[in-house]
């Protein structure tokens, strides 16, 4: 069986953006009374912070002073710790996979800039700490947020040995949907308005391509607007989740 973390803070929360607060608090609850850790295969691990040499392997000092301004400083700090803290205990082979329940998004931050919801590349900075610490040099992003990743795309548009899969509305596309870059591995395309599209699109796009790529190690954004109650217009239900 599988080994699989759950990672998470109270802080992220009980801090989160707005639009996020009620999905993750309810969301770590309601995997606490569906039993899942009673399985012997999962386990809880409290969130981490990060500290402020982490985000500047990305970030610019004085955009990461802004957001020390700012009331998202504490919870991006928990948020990136999180998915640092999975990222470690996955290389080090202590588990198989993991789940981060973040309280800010973080695909569209940019080097010194951000926005919706975001402020700090939240999966982005686990990329250059698994290559200073464990040596790690390819990886995949997956992204089935409703909304196009433009930070993701800004900060590793020149990385080959990054490959971007991004399931976006058919706005603010720096490439037509379908399209590649010059190295092949930036690529967008239409996500579904339903479980069946969605899964359907994500089925036919996404395993092939990360197989042939091979990466040390795949993230996937699952993004916090693609529920039928929320903003986006995905429209999935709470059963497309496990099956994603």
């Amino acid at each position: 069986m599988k080994r699989t973390g759950v990672f998470y803070h109270d802080i992220c929360g009980k801090e989160a953006y707005s639009s996020l607060a009620m999905g993750v608090e309810d969301g770590f609850m309601g995997i606490e009374k569906a039993g899942l850790f009673s399985n012997p295969n999962v386990t809880f691990f409290e969130s981490r912070p990060a500290v402020e040499a982490e985000i500047a392997r990305i970030h610019t000092q004085g955009w990461i002073n802004e957001v020390k301004r700012s009331q998202w400083w504490r919870v991006s700090l928990y948020s990136i710790g999180g998915v640092l803290q999975a990222t470690e205990k996955v290389l080090k082979g202590e588990l198989d996979n993991a789940l981060v329940i973040a309280g800010v998004g973080g695909h569209h931050a940019h080097r010194d800039s951000a926005w919706g919801g975001c402020y700090f590349s939240v999966t982005g900075l686990a990329i250059p700490h698994a290559r200073e610490l464990f040596k790690a040099r390819r990886f995949a992003i997956v992204d089935t947020d409703t909304h196009h990743a433009d930070g993701v795309r800004d900060i590793f548009k020149d990385d080959d040995e990054v490959l971007h899969i991004c399931f976006c509305h058919n706005y603010g596309w720096d490439y037509e949907p379908g399209s590649l870059t010059a190295n092949e591995t930036k690529l967008c395309f239409s996500h579904g308005s339903s479980d069946e599209t969605e899964i359907e699109n994500v089925r036919r796009e996404v395993p092939e391509r990360v197989k042939a790529f091979k990466p040390d190690m795949l993230f996937w954004i699952c993004g916090m607007d693609t529920h039928q109650d929320s903003y986006g217009t995905q429209a999935l239900t709470e059963k497309a989740y496990p099956r994603l």
